[in-house]
């Protein structure tokens, strides 16, 4: 994961590349968290309730899953950050981050942390190429850097393209095809 960073262009001498797991203040971090936010507060987030259609989950959804947004706030309050580079879908974590920080520094009678901007890309959201969700590796929709030529291949060839462009001489229609957005 580290040679993608650099390969993207990513100076780690401005920033800090760690492996989380490596980490254990980031989970003792996030189990305090959890005590600043309620489960409904999650149920609402628009991104968690999104996922949680799209996985079919309904009433049987995984805590873990369910706490993502608090771990992610661990993820970016334990090094201060300010500004977070993140897609349009992930800007309710984001508000949600600067909840939790709002509230913890209440409890505490003074600002240790600061709350955090979403940085976003001209765009927003990348389609995966199935054309039916947002790029993501536990959608299995996406190219990754590391990518063999096979492998780039065959997800071209899977993109989604115009349904009703059967022939080769049928007018073809740009708007939804993968490309287009």
């Amino acid at each position: 994961m580290a040679t993608d960073y650099l390969a993207v262009g990513i100076d780690p001498t401005k920033t800090t590349i760690c492996v989380q797991s490596c980490l254990p203040a980031l989970n003792e971090l996030t189990m305090l968290y959890l005590n600043f936010v309620t489960v409904s507060r999650l149920e609402r987030n628009p991104t968690i309730k999104s996922e949680i259609q799209m996985r079919g989950f309904e009433r049987d959804i995984p805590a873990g899953f369910l706490c993502y947004p608090v771990a992610q706030a661990a993820d970016i309050t334990a090094f201060k950050a300010t500004v977070v580079p993140v897609g349009e879908d992930q800007i309710p974590m984001i508000e949600q981050t600067n909840e939790i920080v709002r509230r913890l520094n209440r409890q505490i009678g003074h600002d240790l942390l600061p709350e955090c901007k979403a940085l976003l890309s001209n765009v927003g959201r990348l389609p995966g190429f199935d054309g039916k969700a947002k790029m993501s590796k536990s959608l299995g929709n996406t190219i990754v850097l590391d990518a063999t030529d096979k492998d780039i291949k065959k997800a071209v060839n899977a993109m989604y393209t115009d349904p009703n462009h059967l022939r080769i001489e049928d007018p073809g229609q740009v708007e939804g095809n993968v490309g287009s957005k």
